[in-house]
């Protein structure tokens, strides 16, 4: 199983060959910079707002240095939007808190680029967009290649709208397979899982953890930089449940990230079985639920369309002019099964897991139930441009760059 397989992608939307080509060999060949929906400056407002440009820091772990620098709870930081590790971003934060100055942080890697005041607070997904620049290392020049794959994306509709492999881990991809054992209850496999896999783990201190469980030992063999394991692995040995570890002692939108890697998995299962059926992601099939989308490509959750063969032709219409998509569950425990051609697919999936949608209330932890919503199955992108083999255009929010570069390259590398 290779890595694509392993966060369940399968297959290509376009016909072209593809190239091999490296990614992110440095932070600085990829660049994202934050679109964001900022609230109203208010001069004494309760929250401080500030852009940061930031190098090579995963955006949790970030949070949690700002919060030990400036002396706060990591609870009052938030967040408009996160970012994978390896790249160069521009991000915004919000602090909730009115006697802090984030603009006298000095973290290596990270510079403080402007400050203000509000009365609201910054949630994630607060943000229309990002503005993507990658450069594709490679063997020669393919800006015309890959102008070619974008053509045919366009003509298509756009490219599939798969999670990519940061939800999942990029060195490690097994989130989804801790979340998977969250929904079920089994948090003590969960807390295993998330040490050591035997399937993708090489490391010897974490063979080592699974051979003999200690603790004690593991935290004297596990490097610094793992944070969370080493958590983990503290708590374990303190004798904390591992159910209270997943509820009480890491971040919540840590342990809330591995449900999200699992429903993850399973929408892009399901992608990859419609994608693989020969029905295009572009046409409606009767039992489809599509959403209005706005020029980025984010959907209006609050208007659903129910594809029926009476309304297709129209539904169709729509999407051809880039104002509605088709979508498919993101699975929770208020999602319900679908009519027609989806349905059937929802359920082999579901069977095919051996799930049930309930579970996602996780009764053992209510804390960590998720409801579930739905996602757009085919993404449009702007502002495209390419030059000796940089790429630099914009996609919506939660929108993926690695899901249109895979189908750029071909070549595996991507995830």
């Amino acid at each position: 199983m290779n890595g694509e397989e392993r966060i369940g992608i399968i297959g290509y939307l376009t016909a072209s060959h593809g190239f091999s080509g490296r990614i992110k060999e440095y932070p600085e060949d990829f660049v994202v910079d934050e679109i964001p929906q900022l609230p109203a400056a208010a001069e004494d407002g309760k929250y401080i707002i500030f852009m940061a440009r930031i190098r090579n820091w995963e955006t949790n772990a970030l949070a949690m240095e700002m919060a030990k620098r400036l002396g706060i709870s990591k609870k009052l930081i938030t967040y408009a939007g996160t970012k994978d590790k390896t790249a160069v971003k521009t991000q915004y934060f919000c602090i909730n808190s009115r006697n802090v100055n984030p603009a006298a942080l000095s973290i290596p890697d990270v510079e403080i680029m402007g400050t203000f005041r509000t009365d609201s607070m910054l949630r994630l997904g607060d943000l229309l967009g990002n503005r993507f620049t990658i450069r594709i290392s490679t063997d020669a020049n393919r800006d015309m290649e890959i102008n070619e794959t974008a053509s045919e994306l366009i003509a298509k509709g756009g490219f599939p709208n798969f999670f990519g492999s940061q939800r999942f881990g990029s060195i490690r991809p097994i989130t989804h397979r801790v979340g998977k054992l969250i929904i079920r209850g089994d948090f003590r496999a969960a807390a295993m899982e998330y040490i050591a896999d035997p399937e993708i783990d090489h490391d010897e201190f974490r063979l080592d953890f699974l051979e003999n469980g200690d603790a004690q030992r593991a935290l004297e063999k596990f490097p610094r930089h793992l944070i969370y394991e080493r958590i983990i692995l503290n708590h374990i040995r303190n004798g904390v449940s591992c159910r209270d570890i997943f509820v009480e002692k890491l971040p919540r939108n840590l342990s809330m990230m591995f449900v999200h890697a699992y429903q993850s998995y399973l929408f892009n299962m399901m992608l990859s079985e419609r994608l693989n059926s020969g029905k295009l992601l572009s046409t409606p099939e009767d039992g489809d639920v599509a959403y209005p989308v706005d020029t980025h490509f984010n959907a209006s959750k609050s208007e659903e369309i129910k594809v029926t063969r009476f309304n297709a032709s129209k539904v169709e219409h729509l999407i051809r002019e880039n104002r509605v998509r088709i979508t498919m569950p993101i699975f929770g425990y208020e999602s319900r099964v679908s009519d027609g051609y989806e349905g059937d697919l929802e359920r082999k999936i579901l069977q095919k897991e051996e799930i049930d949608l309930n579970d996602f209330s996780v009764p053992a932890a209510r804390e960590l139930s998720s409801k579930g919503e739905r996602r757009i199955i085919q993404s449009g992108f702007n502002d495209f441009t390419v030059k000796e083999n940089t790429l630099a255009f914009t996609l919506g929010k939660g929108i993926y760059a690695t899901s249109l570069l895979r189908e750029i390259m071909k070549d595996g590398s991507v995830f």
